[in-house]
């Protein structure tokens, strides 16, 4: 009986340590599950924050960019008024430059004419004439110009 018994006690004592360890263990995973779900709780929460922030900055930058694409369009559109003004401007300087040259020809031209046929203020002087002697025109002749 006293193998019995002290077989009897030690598988008690077994018995409780085991129970002892497997209740410290339980203990420890209890504290580490608790740890866990904290920490799963707090980066769940940091991280939901972060999308949050980041759907804002996109929302942000988003109607950033739809003001600067219109600003760039109102800007695009003034250039190219701008260069269609300067374009009408040329043309027309152009024209001017144009109609200035034909202008100088033309009258390069007329006081040509003016100055072969002798017309205007291109007429050749009127010789002096010395005095008259008395001559008599004759009836019928031809007539001085």
């Amino acid at each position: 009986f006293q193998t019995l018994g002290s077989e009897l006690d030690n598988e008690n004592r077994v018995h409780m340590d085991i129970d002892t360890f497997l209740r410290r263990h339980y203990a420890d995973l209890s504290e580490q599950l608790e740890f866990w779900m904290e920490k799963y709780d707090h980066d769940l929460e940091a991280k939901q924050q972060e999308l949050n922030n980041l759907k804002a900055t996109h929302a942000s930058d988003l109607a950033h960019l739809q003001d600067l694409a219109r600003q760039y369009s109102e800007f695009e559109a003034v250039v190219i008024e701008d260069r269609l003004e300067r374009e009408a401007e040329r043309k027309r300087l152009e024209q001017e430059e144009l109609e200035l040259r034909c202008t100088v020809k033309i009258q390069a031209w007329w006081r040509g004419v003016m100055v072969r046929r002798g017309l205007g203020q291109y007429k050749a002087p009127k010789k002096a004439k010395k005095g008259k002697k008395g001559k008599k025109a004759k009836k019928g002749g031809k007539k001085k110009k």
